[in-house]
């Protein structure tokens, strides 16, 4: 029997103790650039969504649209405290965090964000020369700095792309527990085990790429079947798998009819969830990290992650299992 598919306005507790309401669906933000011909049609998108029903926008200095996303929130006619902004700030500040909050609140012109994410746990220096694990800042160090911005500008601090093993390391010092830990997460990457690592340090995950990292699995067969039986695409068969797990799902679109489906979830069956949380089994696994060109920078004749191996990350153990 076919669920009913329905707007989603599922909301989730976070540990900071704040009234802060955590939406289940966001929009996420990366595609477009401010000063450019797609400047216009996020814009018009982020509007469009908040006017659908949504709550949550995800943005980060490294995108370059924070100035779209903050005009998108004045044109909206939604009041600003019935919105959750999360952003993010790069590698190159992690020296100084501060400066990069009041880069962020400079460029969206809010008077304060719902959330500000550590983007990756590997620094650079100020110019963007990578830095390997242990150079200070430590993302242990930069977490320290980023605590003392807690307050009206600043209402959560979080991380983003974290395993087990890093935040194992953040946690021996943070006298602040992340609130939210934002990473890759699909059928392919499915998290299986750092999903709930996270949710028993109550830290809440977001999962970004959520609708297929790659072309043709929303295509299998898997995902058709299951969305035939619930009247819905594909695409919300996988966000509506992440956000039964209990994670925030922020689905980028700038497709008007699009956004709206997004935010449409399905409930499906335990077992309709059981076989998506084994795909990757057969389908095989895929991290888009891998295959980041921008991320990726050669080491001593290898190729890493700004720097940082999948063994330095939490990815993998030095066998090459995964981890996550």
């Amino acid at each position: 029997m076919a669920s009913e598919v329905s707007l989603c306005t599922k909301t989730f507790k976070l540990n900071n103790g704040k009234p802060l309401i955590f939406p289940a669906v966001g929009l996420g933000t990366w595609q477009g650039r401010a000063g450019t011909d797609d400047e216009t049609a996020l814009l018009e998108s982020i509007v469009h969504a908040l006017k659908s029903g949504y709550r949550l926008i995800d943005t980060a200095q490294m995108y370059g649209v924070e100035s779209i996303v903050g005009k998108a929130v004045r044109a909206s006619g939604i009041p600003r405290s019935e919105i959750t902004i999360v952003t993010k700030f790069w590698g190159y500040w992690h020296h100084d965090p501060a400066e990069a909050l009041r880069t962020s609140l400079r460029d969206l012109d809010l008077e304060y964000v719902d959330m500000f994410l550590m983007h990756w746990p590997w620094a650079q220096t100020p110019d963007g020369k990578p830095l390997r694990i242990h150079e200070s800042p430590t993302f242990a160090e930069t977490w320290k700095m980023m605590e003392q911005l807690v307050g009206p500008k600043c209402r959560g601090i979080g991380v983003s792309n974290f395993t087990q093993k890093t935040l194992d390391t953040l946690l021996e010092t943070a006298t602040i527990i992340p609130a939210v830990n934002q990473v890759e997460l699909h059928a392919l990457n499915p998290n299986l085990k750092l999903v709930p690592y996270c949710q028993s340090k109550e830290i809440h995950v977001m999962s970004w790429r959520t609708i297929g990292a790659r072309d043709d699995v929303l295509n299998h067969q898997l995902f058709t079947n299951i969305a035939k039986a619930h009247c819905c695409s594909p695409a919300v068969v996988s966000l509506s798998w992440a956000v039964q797990r209990g994670v925030t799902v922020i689905p980028k679109s700038g497709n008007k009819s699009r956004i709206e489906e997004n935010i449409k979830l399905a409930t499906l069956t335990e077992g309709e969830v059981a076989s998506i949380n084994k795909a990757h089994e057969t389908l095989g696994k895929y991290r888009l990290a891998d295959r980041s060109t921008s991320l990726h920078v050669e080491i001593d004749g290898k190729t890493t992650v700004q720097g940082w191996t999948p063994v330095d990350i939490g990815w993998e153990d030095e066998q090459g299992n995964w981890l996550v």
